[in-house]
């Protein structure tokens, strides 16, 4: 990111770790806005990836408008390295552009249920746990569901298979395993769909394919809301 194509407007800001990231949370910022929710003028920005946020750190108080920033949230994926990669923020909000903040705070998709730990795994594992059971019009939820994964498994095992013969590769190498199995079942699953087909996550939240209000959303909410300084 060059920072002379860039100016930041906003008093919040708000760090998102892909590009899916930024555009779901976009749209669930428009959600909780005709909810009646009250948030400062805001910018989301996409860093590409957790490894590129200390480059990012340096280079954000050169950025014209940085320093009208007053609140900032990091947000990434738990993956399954969640202490790994919550010292890496934690290193990141030490940083002279981030200790000059009034509020700096950090959130790991798919979140956590109140009073628990992080729960390891990525944005699309929290949709599936929030797909409304009528977004498969046309084909009964669970079945749609179950036909998504068991395809999804049969192209692992072909993975496998090639992997294995191509390379003679240790039948315990886990290379041909999807990295986000999630994000492959949810949009196999969209794409069984009659209104969803096609869709982006972005799109399919946007049109009504997810409970917004669901309470696997309320640390998210609470995060961008309220500013609580969520931790590992």
């Amino acid at each position: 990111m060059k920072n002379n194509q860039l100016i930041i407007n906003g008093e919040l800001l708000l760090l998102c770790e892909r590009l899916e990231m930024a555009r779901f949370l976009h749209v669930y910022l428009q959600h909780l806005f005709r909810q009646g929710a009250v948030l400062p003028p805001l910018q989301l920005l996409n860093y590409h990836s957790l490894e590129q946020l200390p480059a990012l750190s340096k280079q954000l108080m050169l950025i014209p408008g940085s320093d009208a920033v007053r609140r900032l949230i990091v947000f990434a994926d738990a993956q399954n390295a969640i202490e790994e990669r919550g010292n890496l923020i934690t290193r990141v909000r030490r940083s002279a552009y981030f200790k000059k903040r009034e509020h700096c705070a950090h959130f790991f998709f798919p979140g956590r249920p109140a009073n628990r730990r992080w729960r390891q795994g990525y944005l699309e594992d929290l949709l599936l746990d929030t797909l409304r059971v009528d977004s498969s019009d046309g084909c009964e939820y669970h079945n749609l569901r179950n036909m998504a994964q068991e395809y999804l498994i049969g192209v692992q095992n072909c993975r496998r298979a090639y992997a294995w013969e191509a390379a003679q590769e240790s039948s315990n190498d886990a290379s041909y395993k999807f990295t986000n199995f999630s994000k492959h079942l949810l949009h196999t699953y969209l794409a069984g769909t009659e209104k969803f087909v096609g869709c982006d996550i972005a799109e399919a939240a946007r049109l009504g394919a997810f409970d917004l209000e669901h309470k696997l959303f309320a640390g998210l909410k609470r995060c961008l809301l309220a500013g609580n300084d969520e931790k590992v």
